[in-house]
């Protein structure tokens, strides 16, 4: 009997732990719903592998939240992995890159993965002008959100000082 009810505890502290963590599990390979329709570019997988924080510094339980997130992009002949820490804003300031202070490269830059409500924003930018979006620049915002059939939308809208605003949008189904 003791460890019946043991086993019954411990599935209903699991289900409370899984059911406490903040943000959406994108932990699964995803394949692309319709490749016919997307680009060269597309990503025709995304294998996601992410970390669960469970225990502070210290060792002591914490409520668990999602800290590093892993994507894996496989298009047609290689595989581009990128990992970002999840609730990190940041970027840099630098100095002007030639005496003009027209070259082309990057003065600042700054880059942001946040949650927005359930969905999960990945932000960055360039610039060669005194702030953001002054001189050459560039932004880039890819979100992702779980509709409620549990497929993967990702929406990426790029923008910049030479292009005009463009955004892609594709559903990825769970393999």
């Amino acid at each position: 009997m003791r460890t019946l009810l043991s086993a019954i505890a411990l599935s209903m502290l699991v289900r409370a732990f899984v059911q406490a963590h903040d943000g959406v599990d994108f932990t699964v390979r995803w394949i692309l719903e319709s490749p016919s329709s997307a680009s060269a570019e597309t990503p025709r997988a995304l294998s996601v592998p992410h970390s669960l924080v469970t225990t502070n510094v210290r060792g002591e339980p914490m409520r668990p939240f999602f800290k590093d997130f892993t994507i894996e992009r496989e298009v047609e002949g290689s595989t581009r992995a990128e990992t970002h820490q999840i609730g990190v804003v940041g970027g840099v300031v630098g100095g002007l890159t030639s005496t003009s202070g027209t070259a082309g490269n990057p003065r600042g830059h700054h880059h942001a993965v946040k949650w927005d409500a359930n969905t999960l924003v990945f932000e960055s930018g360039s610039y060669t002008g005194q702030r953001p979006e002054t001189g050459a620049w560039t932004e880039r915002r890819e979100a992702w959100l779980l509709d409620l059939d549990g497929r993967l939308h990702v929406v990426i809208t790029t923008r910049g000082s030479s292009d005009a605003p463009r955004t892609v949008a594709v559903v990825y189904q769970r393999e």
